[in-house]
């Protein structure tokens, strides 16, 4: 236990041990004594509501704060009370204005358990809350005394025995709502905290209030026994004292809770919508116009609330799919050259091929090889090779430009080119292109062909339905990417697989159409 809350706790404990002295001597028990007593038991739960409202998660100060505006409504009616009684000298026949704080204790209770605990946190939220209180409390006022605040005679104030039934019916409504958050509410944290503290002050102060009402009519107000009714006030500070503080909560987990912990949550706010309904028609007959002045506020309320809900699902929902495309465009993308990587390559040349086989247009596919580029990283260093992949990844992009057209990393130094509508001829033209723009940019690679980096082509096309699916035309490329490379390097070659029909491990050489070098040559001028 915190050394700090210990004075705290002892001074409950005296209060208790004073209060019960002079409630059971008769020669100390006095009225005046006892309005002390519960001035102090109100003023002490109180003191702790918003001594936990400093020492709470953030997202729960507010909720801590209008149960301490409740117990300071509390304490307004026992002075209220007390003057009523020792000053004016009023008979408590019918309700006073102390019966109104009384009631409206109720009013910043029940909208402290009709906030959702993961609510929207715009601050004109927290306003239409506080504008349903206050159209709260004047309805309040006209239902106790049937006139606006404030005549200087009230006409026709509610009976005693009538406000007694409205302050239990008050008291069930408090406890049921408080009940179902309790349920609904995390299995631990600030939230479940919250609400099991004040159930239990809800249901001892109920049971405490009717057990004193019950008593005093049995009396005849003879005895006095409003310590039950300030117990559960102190029993309530006390338990807030004992309260361990808590890690701050993550609100993005909604998915984890039940069903039911999310329907509640979201529906919370109706609680307080509902007891605005019931004062409306309470007041209604009598003062119509209010009554339908207040039921426009309620719907215009909860009107703005539910489109600011909206609009914030729906910029949630934007947002969402704006990160599921940068996450999608993140997987497809090679991080270094910012082309598109294998998974995309793998994703586009099967679309693609789909797409030749159902317009009957060809379909090329060029891989690259970088020559001797294990010997640039060796004598350069890994920087300059990553530099160096993203020139020739540039200059490919530059030579094979259509948007229909995709440009890939396929692996290390690896490039490839999907081609759609793009016949063999083509294909050779646009590899030495890119040859020649290779040749431009002249990334220095000393090695037995040169002075400069450069690059072996192998080319496949799908020109007939004969080529029976997307893997041979890729096995087909990469062969002559093969025959290429072992055949002098910084070479273009060209296969076509249409007459392959088994996808064989290793195809002959005769099951190709080659391209030789003079053949390319000729293709070309």
């Amino acid at each position: 236990m915190d050394v700090a809350i210990r004075p705290k706790l002892a001074f409950l404990f005296s209060y208790l041990l004073v209060a019960l002295v002079f409630s059971c001597l008769p020669g100390l028990r006095s009225g005046q004594v006892c309005y002390v007593l519960q001035f102090v038991a109100c003023v002490t739960a109180l003191s702790a509501c918003w001594w936990r409202s400093r020492n709470c998660n953030d997202s729960w100060n507010l909720r801590w704060q209008l149960l301490a505006a409740g117990m300071a409504f509390s304490a307004t009616g026992v002075l209220l009370a007390a003057n009523e009684e020792y000053v004016l000298h009023i008979q408590f026949a019918v309700a006073s204005l102390s019966d109104f704080a009384y009631f409206f204790f109720g009013v910043p209770v029940l909208l402290a358990i009709s906030m959702p605990t993961r609510g929207f946190k715009s601050p004109i939220i927290v306003y239409l809350y506080w504008v349903e209180a206050t159209f709260a409390g004047l309805l309040a006022y006209v239902a106790i005394f049937p006139s606006f605040p404030f005549p200087a005679v009230w006409t026709h104030p509610v009976s005693i025995s009538l406000l007694t039934h409205t302050y239990n019916l008050e008291n069930l409504v408090l406890t049921v709502a408080c009940l179902i958050r309790f349920i609904a509410s995390e299995k631990e944290g600030e939230e479940r905290a919250f609400f099991r503290t004040l159930l239990i002050f809800l249901v001892t102060f109920s049971i405490g209030l009717g057990v004193y009402q019950r008593l005093a009519d049995l009396t005849g107000g003879s005895q006095n026994f409003s310590l039950l009714a300030d117990i559960p006030y102190i029993l309530f500070a006390w338990l807030i004292l004992r309260l361990p503080q808590f890690k701050e909560e993550s609100h993005t987990d909604y998915a984890d809770r039940p069903f039911l912990a999310v329907f509640v949550d979201f529906a919370s706010p109706i609680f307080f919508t509902l007891a605005l309904l019931a004062l409306v028609l309470t007041v209604l007959p009598s003062h119509p116009h209010l009554g339908m002045a207040a039921i426009g506020v309620i719907l215009g309320v909860y009107g703005v609330r539910t489109t600011l809900l909206q609009i914030r699902f729906m910029l949630s929902q934007n947002q969402l799919l704006k990160a599921r495309d940068s996450l999608e465009q993140m997987t497809l993308q090679d991080g270094l050259t910012g082309i598109a990587n294998r998974r995309c390559f793998d994703q586009t040349l099967e679309l693609e091929w789909n797409r030749s086989m159902r317009s009957e247009h060809p379909l090329s596919l060029m891989l690259i090889d970088l020559d001797f580029f294990k010997s640039l990283n060796d004598t350069q260093g890994h920087p300059s090779g990553d530099r160096c992949l993203v020139e020739v990844a540039a200059a490919l992009r530059s030579v094979i430009s259509r948007s229909t057209d995709l440009v890939a990393r396929y692996g290390g130094e690896e490039f490839a080119a999907i081609l759609p509508a793009t016949t063999t001829e083509a294909a050779l033209r646009l590899a030495q292109q890119f040859q020649d723009a290779l040749e431009t940019i002249a990334i220095p690679n000393r090695t037995s062909l040169g002075a400069h980096l450069t690059a072996s082509v192998g080319i496949a096309t799908r020109n007939s339905d004969k080529a029976n699916s997307a893997a041979r035309l890729l096995e087909a490329a990469d062969a002559a990417l093969y025959r290429a490379k072992h055949t002098g390097r910084n070479r273009i070659e060209a296969e076509l697989p249409e007459y392959i029909t088994p996808l064989l491990p290793h195809p002959e050489p005769s099951a190709f159409v080659v391209t030789t070098p003079a053949v390319i040559n000729a293709q070309i001028l």
